[in-house]
């Protein structure tokens, strides 16, 4: 779907180019010459514009990962592939990671309070032995180039020079891997072994004293505790509905095996709604650095009105999941009070007329060849709800749910990629400032 997607929106800016070579003139545009690919003389270069961008986006991106602990029986190799992914995960979708490290960091508070509570012996011996969470050097050249970066930017705006849609994209991809790399601090890097922490209780007791018994041990997904913490929540089965649609085109996820090893880098932990909150605030901060381009000097008019598109599509998708989210509030509310009202009214009273009404109605054909169509449409739209491979009841998502979510996520892929082609085709016709460098004298006059 994404390379038929790039092939669209690159046959038709090369076409629309093709027809119409001059741009169509906007709201106090002048003439201004442009020029195409450009070596460096005594400026910089096309190359060089191209390669800063693309080297601090994926430097920071992968800086910033903190992965869960591999599995026990995983090699190098697969632990390298796995960062590897969600660095261009982060690159293309960075709000996803900072969700996820959110969430992680959410659960991981609660964790600790527990710890804190049950277990305060082993939680002091842990933290003597913890090693450093990231490595220092890395993040500190990393910290220097991300803060060089914003500063060229934001003096290339003083001094009036042309900034690329590139640059723009890089200075949002910042501030995002930024905030996710806050909510990763404390979160150790690059962790290879587990500190087992050894309790007396065997499995059966504490499924005894949850009061599940033997013909139920058998239902869990990832590890006999799932009962615990397993708290799936609509972003989360909506992320797995996906996950698993991947999994069907045979891209593997997870350790795969009963009971797991390791838990997905991309687990989706529950938010609370001042968090959720805070993600949809730090997106918008995001997403508003692309609006600085709205008036922005494109090679064609029909590239500007595509950047607008898409800009604004981003946000607007943001404030829809924000709205879907209330709505899901409301309507939870809604359904737990109308189950408490009917447990009340007709939990003990039942009309014996209504029942022989309604078992008549059953035994007409008319009846059952309408009940017989609903009930395969019901069994097709539950391949749509729930496409776990064992039909795990907690991953069901209602289809209120999952048609605006993904028709949500479409516009969110389709703009993001537009996005990231506008910055690599805009490079073809760049004004002359564009390639020139700041002048640091006009900032120090006693340097000149």
């Amino acid at each position: 779907m994404t390379m038929i997607i790039y092939v669209c929106f690159l046959i038709l800016v090369i076409t629309v180019d093709a027809l119409d070579n001059d741009t169509t003139p906007g709201e106090g545009q002048k003439t201004i010459h442009k020029q195409g690919w450009t070596p460096q003389p005594d400026g910089r270069e096309t190359l060089d514009i191209l390669w800063t961008c693309v080297v601090t986006m994926s430097l920071c991106s992968w800086s910033i990962l903190c992965l869960n602990m591999p599995g026990t029986k995983e090699s190098k190799w697969v632990v390298l592939w796995r960062k590897f992914a969600m660095t261009s995960l982060g690159v293309l979708c960075p709000e996803i990671m900072t969700t996820t490290a959110v969430g992680q960091w959410v659960r991981a508070r609660q964790c600790v309070q527990d710890f804190n509570e049950n277990l305060e012996e082993e939680l002091a011996k842990l933290q003597e032995s913890q090693q450093p969470a990231v490595d220092v050097l890395l993040r500190t050249i990393i910290l220097c180039q991300i803060s060089w970066f914003l500063i060229s930017v934001i003096a290339r705006w003083v001094q009036r020079l042309f900034v690329t849609t590139a640059e723009l994209t890089t200075v949002s991809f910042i501030l995002c891997s930024t905030v996710t790399a806050g909510f990763w601090w404390h979160k150790p890097a690059d962790v290879v072994m587990a500190e087992i922490i050894k309790i007396d209780v065997d499995t059966d007791t504490i499924l005894n004293k949850a009061g599940i018994g033997p013909e139920e041990r058998d239902e869990w997904r990832m590890t006999p505790l799932d009962f615990v913490s397993q708290k799936e929540w609509w972003w989360s089965r909506v992320w797995w509905n996906f996950l698993n649609i991947l999994r069907k085109m045979h891209f593997k996820f997870g350790s795969g095996g009963r009971p797991t090893d390791r838990l997905a880098d991309s687990c989706q932990h529950p938010l609370g709604r001042r968090e959720l909150y805070m993600v949809i605030l730090m997106s918008t901060v995001c997403f508003s650095v692309f609006f600085t381009a709205w008036k922005h000097d494109f090679p064609t008019w029909y590239e500007l009105m595509l950047w607008r598109a898409a800009s604004i599509a981003l946000m607007v998708m943001l404030y829809m999941l924000m709205v879907i989210y209330e709505v899901l509030r409301a309507v939870d509310r809604v359904q737990q009070r109308t189950e408490q009202w009917r447990q009340r009214h007709f939990s003990t009273h039942q009309s014996p007329r209504s029942d022989t009404q309604h078992s008549r109605l059953r035994n007409t054909k008319y009846y059952r060849r309408i009940a017989e169509i609903f009930t395969r449409i019901d069994k097709a739209l539950n391949c749509v709800r729930n496409n776990s491979p064992d039909g795990d009841k907690d991953l069901s998502v209602p289809l209120r749910v999952l048609a605006p979510v993904y028709v949500m996520g479409f516009f969110y892929c389709a703009s993001r990629t537009y996005i990231m082609i506008a910055d690599i085709l805009e490079l073809r016709s760049l004004p002359p400032s564009a390639y020139a460098t700041v002048k640091w004298e006009k900032f120090w006059p006693h340097l000149g």
